[in-house]
């Protein structure tokens, strides 16, 4: 279906279509989930589909038929790019090979470059684009090294035969960081975070939305997919990624209160949850796996929606800076709920699925290392903090404006962020179909 709209991209007409067919391949996934007892087996073995890629797929879908909606005009490079993307990640979670795996990993970085330099709207997305295809580029091809040799020792490449014979497989600190660090610049972890701010602040909005809500989470899905692979010599090095994070995460919460640039500190704030993500998953407990799989669901609407109500205020007001969108509330006081909630949901208030997720997540931690509840209070403390202080210094404060006011938002932006925010609510009322 998506490859037969690769041929049909002339007109006006396609996106129309696009936009319905995301919807109708939402529902058929959702439907072969509610009834995986009967049909999973098949889909194990025929697709490589597992628990934890069914709604990442979901969210995929959803995500990039909301950038369809995002378009001002209509371009056909860009829709090319997304449809293409689109295929692209459904054969990534549904991989069963390793080296596909691989192959599918790091191709997609060749449409992420193209949004960035062609669609950006600054001269710094030239220096964005080389941090992102440099950092990848140096750590991709060691792990496609280390892929051959377990091909060697093991003659298989096979998810399903390698965790039977590999888990038990021992590799020293190279090892270790050749593995799990294309991983790690990916999510992309603290140290090596530069390239996502600027990827960020670079890219249009449709860029930074695919890049919050659908190829940042590729790293985490494959870290899943790793850990559960390298289950004995794993275990050695969990503590001293478990300090790096402490420290990391500390750090970024304060470079988070020190941005004056809206997308700039979504973007750190994007780095935050990657951290919690990261304790979660080296504990090694399925609690834990469960917790972060929720957030990197959550995560992915909270983002690409506050990416978006800032490229909204960047729209009318031609800056991202804060002090240059202070008191925005007079000038569009329709958009400060969606602002409002969107904010909330990203530091994990009650009766969101940040909430229940961070719950989950805390709970693993504190029994991993009852030490670590300080850090934990201060972390939750600096996370309301910056989020808080992103929503009172936009919309209160500044000058009195003059009576002319902006357009308060047409009906499709008020469509975009609904759409957003109500997966972050519904899906709270029965999280059972997310385990």
């Amino acid at each position: 279906m998506i490859f037969f709209i690769n041929f049909i991209l002339g007109g006006r007409a396609p996106v129309i279509l696009f936009y319905n067919l995301g919807y109708l391949v939402r529902f058929i996934i959702i439907f072969i989930y509610i009834y995986k007892d009967r049909i999973w087996n098949n889909l194990i073995i025929n697709l490589g589909m597992e628990y934890y890629s069914v709604w990442l797929v979901i969210l995929r879908v959803w995500i990039i038929r909301l950038i369809i909606i995002c378009l001002e005009r209509y371009d056909k490079g860009v829709m090319y790019i997304f449809v293409n993307l689109l295929l692209l990640l459904i054969l990534f979670f549904l991989s069963i090979d390793l080296i596909i795996f691989y192959l599918l990993f790091e191709i997609r970085l060749i449409p992420t470059f193209f949004l960035i330099v062609y669609w950006g709207g600054n001269i710094e997305r030239l220096r964005a684009s080389y941090y992102l295809i440099i950092y990848i580029l140096l750590v991709s091809f060691p792990l496609l090294v280390y892929i051959i040799k377990i091909n060697v020792y093991r003659m298989t490449l096979k998810f399903s035969l390698l965790r039977l014979v590999i888990y038990i497989y021992n590799y020293r600190l190279g090892g270790f960081l050749v593995v799990y660090m294309s991983f790690f610049i990916k999510m992309p972890i603290y140290i090596v975070h530069v390239w996502l701010p600027k990827a960020h602040v670079e890219a249009p909005v449709y860029g930074s939305i695919i890049l919050a809500g659908v190829l940042l989470k590729i790293g985490r899905y494959g870290l899943i997919r790793f850990l559960g692979l390298f289950t004995y010599t794993r275990i050695k090095y969990n503590l001293y990624i478990f300090r790096l994070r402490i420290v990391g995460g500390a750090v970024v919460r304060i470079l988070c209160l020190t941005q004056v640039d809206m997308k700039r500190l979504v973007a750190y704030s994007s780095v935050v949850h990657i951290n919690i993500i990261l304790c979660a998953l080296i504990t090694m407990s399925r609690l834990g796996i469960l917790g972060s799989y929720i957030i990197i669901i959550s995560h992915g609407l909270c983002s690409s929606g506050l990416f978006y109500i800032v490229n909204l205020y960047y729209i009318r007001r031609g800056r991202r800076l804060l002090i240059f969108n202070k008191g925005i509330i007079r000038k569009i006081p329709s958009v400060i709920i969606w602002w409002f909630l969107l904010c909330v949901a990203n530091f994990s208030f009650p009766f969101s699925l940040n909430f229940f997720s961070e719950l989950i997540i805390l709970r693993v931690v504190v029994n991993w290392n009852l030490c670590i509840i300080i850090y934990l209070i201060i972390v939750c403390f600096f996370r309301s903090a910056y989020s808080l202080y992103l929503f009172s210094y936009v919309q209160h404060g500044g000058k009195r404006y003059r009576s002319l006011i902006y357009n308060v938002g047409a009906v499709k932006e008020f469509v975009v962020l609904i759409i957003h925010f109500y997966p972050l609510v519904l899906l709270i009322l029965n999280l059972v179909i997310l385990m």
